[in-house]
């Protein structure tokens, strides 16, 4: 039978993603073997086997999690084949095996079959979380076999449903609703609306029977409200469709998860207090709630804490553990559940603290939003979320705010277009949505005012479509997914574009000229310069002229300028184009290179440009303070190394770019560019050693890559989730003022204070034009 390693990695390797402990001992599916396999099979099958987990495991494009698989795989392999070594190449030892297995496995799947029935029967229901935790207890159990022991148990897998983690209610107001159904006598917030339900269907969407048609919405509560006004009696009722009629008009609170909601408010908490299975189904039973959904919303709270159990104990140190996991809402709501009153008040204490560090958060995260410091309010909503994972309007709030605006927006000529390019800050990650935004006669204000070129995560552009002639401005904005558009960051241009493409030949004594040229062009003039002087030729509208005047004893040189209309409705004139002919060749001149642009890496520069059609050579000369360099490259060789890359030495840096024909005898006029000297660059890195009861200690060195008279170095630690952006995040432990030398690292020894885990170290530098490179973040970060 042909090796599908498709097949085997779905049915075999991936089933065993993330499983701790052994193997399954089912060694058969491992190798991929049948038990009517002769030797001389088995030898091929064992071969292919190996070489498989061989590349598998090496491989870039699998998961990380897979190529672990494949990796234990070898690691048993490498055991079995020093145990038993060629007889592993005899299906007799394969059968031996099998028949030795049997008796265990059916032990083993019998075991599990109980455990299943008695843990899992009363919903019918695993999730995937909860059924890995069974295959890591029985790891002797091969995925198929795992699979057989749910069939026999009536067990099936189940996708957990997303359950709301708040009610969408402030606090205080979910706990008065609460306690307001409870004395009206209903049992969910539909009973409250429409009467006496047979059953309701809330998980995805709302249904009832008897149907009603206003469903839950802001309709139902006031036909609620009318009819509650017509009796007498029901206080609790009335004050219950109160609230939630302010809730839905004036706070926009959705009704299908508020009432999911208070629906799991009781499950959650019995399940809290390690109420079984059965208990927490019959809650819902009595709210109506369809026996399919019961059973799959039991099974989601389940998977909330990963298995059929809770995932701490009630009281103080449950609430304690929500906070410090950034649950606050949670914490909040798991205050309700504590019976002491010393452990009530210390609880009370510990979420008021957490609370009030969250509004110190937002507040100044919208004081730096007023000062259009868009870093910080994202930094300090960072840390509140970090506080308050469970607070969807936190989420929401930070999504609302927009990030920093682009770096060094650039628009050039590129040919007949305009490349825009600019520089994401650090801050950007990688997804970052970028929309390019053209308007004529100026920059434009927002994402909307004019024409959008493009919206994309790349960071350079090139508009074919901008109009010559006139000032164009273009602005780009950033925006995570879903999120708002930054503010703007743009540049302005006038594009006069040249003629390009000129051809040039002599026949029958006149020169002949033809050329390219911007859809917007309104003339081409043509000047002669030869040996008699300057002559107009001609101003054409056309993209071509003859000339039978020219100096036949000699070359001539053209000039063509290209002509605009501006909007003021004056001319404007592009860069003339020379050319040059004679009676006995073509001309010798190309057009000029065009989009020069240059970007850093390291020592290395990588200069790029826009080729004119008929350049094959580039010739590349630079200037610099240490002297002067040249090279010359085919245009193959700058598109296979991405651009041209020189290393240029010290100071302010001159390129000059020239475009050669391929057989040498026409060339373009230089184009050139200048690249400011590179700023000096301090990589550092930690390294931290622990000390019980007394913090610790980090030794952090810093490496400069070239010379630094002096430069001041802070050590900052700063606890929580998220990183620090600048010193006045956290806690300066050390200040280091002192001169860098290129290979002569620094070494400083830094004493923490005790700190609780996660916390960061990072270092921040005072001193202007030095710039410091972090090292890999789990260097930085303490978890």
């Amino acid at each position: 039978m042909t090796f599908d390693p498709k097949d085997y990695e779905q049915k075999v390797v991936r089933p065993l993603r993330g499983r701790s402990g052994r193997l399954p001992d089912d060694l058969v599916a491992r190798y991929a073997l049948r038990l009517d396999f002769a030797d001389a099979d088995v030898a091929q099958r064992v071969g292919e086997i190996r070489s498989h987990w061989n590349k598998s495991a090496q491989s870039t494009a699998k998961s990380s999690f897979v190529r672990s698989v494949y990796k234990a795989f070898l690691r048993e392999d490498e055991e079995l084949r020093r145990r038993h070594g060629d007889d592993m190449l005899r299906i007799s030892w394969w059968r031996d095996h099998d028949a030795a297995r049997t008796g265990s496995r059916n032990q083993h799947v019998d075991e599990l079959v109980t455990m299943l029935r008695t843990d899992f029967g009363d919903l019918g229901l695993i999730t995937s979380r909860q059924l890995e935790t069974m295959r890591e207890t029985f790891g002797q159990l091969a995925p198929e076999e795992v699979d057989q022991a749910l069939d026999i148990a009536g067990v099936r897998l189940s996708t957990p449903v997303e359950l709301p983690g708040t009610s969408g209610l402030r606090d205080t107001l979910y706990r008065r609703l609460k306690s307001l159904l409870t004395e009206a006598e209903v049992a969910s917030i539909p009973e409250l609306l429409h009467g006496e339900l047979t059953s309701l269907r809330i998980l995805t969407s709302f249904d009832s029977t008897p149907t009603r048609p206003t469903g839950l919405s802001s309709e139902a509560v006031r036909h609620a409200i009318d009819r509650e006004n017509r009796r007498s009696g029901n206080r609790a009722a009335r004050e219950a469709l109160g609230l939630l009629n302010t809730a839905v008009t004036a706070d926009g609170v959705d009704l299908r998860t508020l009432t999911l909601f208070h629906l799991l408010d009781d499950v959650r908490r019995h399940h809290e207090n390690r109420a079984p299975a059965s208990v927490l189904l019959r809650q819902l039973r009595l709210t109506k709630l369809d026996e399919d959904e019961a059973r799959q919303a039991v099974a989601s709270v389940l998977d909330e804490t990963g298995g059929s159990g809770p995932s701490a104990s009630p009281g103080l140190p449950r609430v304690t553990e929500l906070l410090e996991d950034g649950c606050l809402v949670a914490a909040e709501q798991a205050l309700t559940g504590i019976v002491d009153t010393d452990e009530a008040q210390k609880a009370r204490e510990l979420v008021e603290r957490q609370s009030a560090r969250l509004r110190e958060l937002r507040d100044a995260a919208h004081r730096a939003l007023a000062d259009d410091d868009e870093e910080q309010a994202r930094h300090h909503l960072r840390q509140a979320a970090g506080l308050a994972a469970d607070d969807d309007g936190i989420t929401a709030e930070l999504r609302r705010i927009p990030l920093p605006p682009v770096l060094e927006v650039s628009a050039h000529p590129d040919g007949l277009a305009v490349r825009v390019s600019w520089r994401p800050p650090a801050s950007h990650e990688a997804g970052t949505r970028y929309r390019l935004v053209r308007r004529s006669g100026r920059i434009p204000v927002d994402p909307e005012d004019g024409a959008v070129v493009s919206e994309d995560t790349g960071s350079v552009v090139l508009d074919d479509s901008a109009p010559a002639g006139i000032v164009t401005g273009y602005a780009v904005f950033a925006a995570v997914e879903e999120g708002v558009w930054s503010r703007p960051a743009g540049a302005e241009i006038e594009i006069l574009p040249p003629v390009h493409d000129v051809r040039v030949k002599v026949d029958e004594g006149a020169v002949q000229a033809n050329w390219k040229v911007h859809p917007d062009t309104i003339a081409v003039d043509v000047l002669r310069r030869d040996g008699s002087g300057d002559a107009s030729v001609a101003t054409t509208g056309t993209t071509s002229f003859r000339d039978s005047g020219a100096d036949r004893g000699s070359g001539s040189a053209y000039l063509l300028t290209a002509r605009y209309r501006r909007s003021d409705g004056t001319d404007g004139e592009s860069t003339a184009v020379r050319v040059e002919s004679s009676t006995s060749r073509r001309a010798p001149t190309l057009p000029p290179m065009t989009g020069l642009e240059f970007r850093r890496f390291g020592p290395e520069l990588v200069l790029s440009w826009t080729w004119p059609e008929r350049a094959r050579v580039a010739e590349v000369a630079w200037t610099d303070a240490d002297g002067s360099g040249h090279r010359r490259l085919t245009r193959q060789e700058y598109q296979a190394s991405g651009g041209c890359r020189i290393e240029p030495g010290r100071g302010l840096v001159r390129v000059r770019v020239s475009g050669v024909a391929e057989d040498g005898a026409a060339w373009s006029s230089p184009v050139e560019i200048d690249v400011r000297d590179l700023p000096p660059h301090i990589g550092y890195t930690v390294r931290r050693r622990s000390l019980p009861l007394l913090g610790g200690t980090a030794r952090v060195t810093l490496t400069a890559d070239q010379p630094v008279p002096t430069c001041a170095v802070l050590v900052v630690v700063a606890r929580g989730r998220v990183m620090p952006v600048r010193p006045g995040d956290g806690q300066v432990v050390h200040r280091l003022e002192q001169e860098f030398r290129p290979g002569e690292p620094v070494e400083v020894s830094v004493r923490l204070p005790k700190l609780r885990r996660p916390y960061w170290l990072r270092c921040f530098t005072e001193t202007a034009g030095v710039r410091l490179v972090d090292p890999p973040t789990t260097q930085l970060k303490a978890t």
